[in-house]
């Protein structure tokens, strides 16, 4: 990875540039001054926007702190569960099911007339002692369609859209094969996840049904490579006659790294060829190497983001926009990439007061074009 970018100029104004940001400088402003009418950005129900905003909400900050709560209901279209979804917590024995965390938080998004998301069933970590206990296919196979169809049928109805793999996708496809090595690749290969797809339809053969994946807009051979694996995914479900509706790319961008306009634009409408779109899940930003500086930190988070929502949007409009948190006041990045001077992480759209910052304001100008 690159050393620091300088401080952040004005917006490009490149003829390359001038794509979707061309459009969305002007479209959303009067959508943006409607949104902060309010003291602190707050409004009684979200903007009317084109496409669908969401922030993926922690138990623990959902029963634990109410003006963060709050601000989930006063700027977001979807609400949905960050991790009491995922199997270490949701089923910790074999057939004990642990859904209030996750119902928690889905009614909460229903009581507000907000959306939801489902994330996920299927993930190579995050997984109780038990089930990596198990050792053989058919045990394997078994307890995955049991998982899948059991979350899946209880929310039926409610939660419309599925992650139903997570990261299925090598780290490394030039150098690992195409498959993340995990305890279902193991034990049943690549029909893990046309296992998983085909429970899933089962169960909620109304949700649609998607793969999220990380690492799929910048620029480099090993980008190309997840970009490669994950339409090849895509092919082999249909050859399989599995339903696949969309990618859920995650956006954890690293300002370090460009932004693989084109690639990643191409990308995108080779998905829409096959019939498959695309929502935008897990966005933040990994500010560990930016300047300490917090004013031109966000300039520069908020520059990237703007890159990276240009490529995509050029391509062809997501379903849906949903950072990985809402304010900077939580996020998982202070504890895995913490900044490397020492200097509290900024990621996501909200301070830690709760305010909003640069990245709050591109990400609504291009939602509300």
């Amino acid at each position: 990875m690159s050393a620091d970018h300088g401080v952040v100029a004005a917006k490009r104004t490149s003829a390359n540039s001038l794509t979707r940001r061309s459009v969305v400088a002007g479209a959303g402003a009067a959508v943006l001054a409607g949104a902060m009418a309010r003291p602190g950005g707050a409004q009684a129900s979200p903007v009317k926007r084109r496409i669908p905003y969401g922030a993926a909400l922690e138990y623990q900050h959902f029963i634990s702190d109410a003006d963060y709560k709050a601000l989930f209901v006063n700027h977001c279209d979807m609400i949905f569960p960050m991790n009491s979804l995922k199997w270490s917590l949701l089923q910790r024995a074999p057939g004990e099911f642990d859904y209030l965390p996750a119902e928690g938080i889905v009614s909460f998004a229903e009581t507000h007339g907000r959306g939801t998301y489902g994330h996920t069933f299927v993930w190579y970590t995050a997984l109780p002692a038990w089930v990596e206990e198990i050792d053989t296919a058919a045990r394997a196979r078994q307890t995955l369609i049991d998982h899948v169809r059991s979350v899946a049928a209880h929310f039926a109805g409610r939660v419309p859209s599925w992650d139903v793999v997570n990261e299925v996708v090598a780290h490394d496809p030039v150098n690992e094969g195409p498959w993340r090595d995990s305890l279902w690749m193991r034990l049943l290969g690549p029909s893990h996840v046309d296992t998983a797809f085909a429970a899933a339809a089962e169960a909620a053969p109304e949700a649609e049904l998607a793969i999220n994946d990380y690492d799929l807009e910048f620029r480099g051979a090993r980008y190309d490579a997840r970009r490669r694996a994950t339409l090849d995914l895509v092919r082999r479900l249909q050859d399989r006659n599995l339903r696949i509706d969309a990618i859920g790319v995650q956006g954890h961008l690293y300002p370090e790294i460009p932004i693989a306009h084109k690639e990643f634009g191409r990308f995108i409408k080779d998905l829409k060829a096959l019939g498959v779109g695309y929502r935008i899940t897990e966005l933040d930003v990994i500010d560990w190497k930016l300047p300490i500086n917090p004013s031109v930190r966000d300039e520069m988070a908020a520059e990237h983001v703007d890159n990276f929502l240009d490529a995509a949007f050029s391509a062809d409009l997501p379903r849906s926009l949903s950072t990985w948190g809402l304010s900077d006041r939580y996020s998982w990045i202070a504890d895995v990439m913490p900044h490397r001077r020492g200097a509290k992480n900024r990621p996501l759209p909200f301070d830690d007061r709760l305010k909003p910052k640069p990245m709050h304001d591109v990400i609504q100008r291009y939602l509300a074009v």
